[in-house]
């Protein structure tokens, strides 16, 4: 006879289940947030996965706090991963396009608008990519005259 199962506790393999929609949701927020569509990550953040966390927590069989510790522990390192990605990203298109822009060029500074504290890693990364594309955007908006056509620039 299987074990009954009481109401509030799923079974191992609807936990194993949730688990994986948690991480796919969160790496899929994390992704969005690298590529600057913010609401839409905030959208699976508030919107999809509490309810993912709620069920999952109560069928996890483990304390609040070591719920907690464990999707801490999750989106760390997924964060890291995404910035890796990240990364890895940008050289892969700097190899094919040598004129895409490269971190740390002298002629394009990246401001960073917010404090992050030294042992922070990931809030690091987090905040360069911000600059970054808040950079990218004020590039596209403000042209240089040098990447401007030349017959726009003719007097006429």
């Amino acid at each position: 006879m299987p074990p009954t199962l009481t109401p509030h506790i799923a079974p191992p393999s609807r936990t194993a289940e949730l688990w994986r929609s948690i991480e796919e949701s969160v790496s899929e927020a994390c992704v969005l947030r690298a590529e600057g569509r913010e609401a839409e990550a905030i959208a699976i953040v508030q919107g999809k996965l509490p309810a993912l966390i709620s069920v999952w927590s109560r069928g996890a069989g483990i304390s609040g706090e070591e719920c907690q510790q464990v999707l801490r522990e999750l989106f760390s390192r997924v964060q890291q991963q995404v910035a890796t990605a990240t990364v890895c990203k940008r050289l892969v298109l700097q190899s094919v396009d040598p004129r895409a822009p490269r971190r740390g060029e002298a002629s394009a500074p990246v401001q960073i608008r917010r404090r992050v504290p030294l042992d922070d890693i990931t809030g690091m990364l987090d905040a360069l990519d911000e600059g970054e594309r808040m950079a990218a955007l004020r590039q596209q908006k403000f042209p240089s005259i040098a990447n401007r056509p030349q017959a726009a620039l003719a007097v006429g």
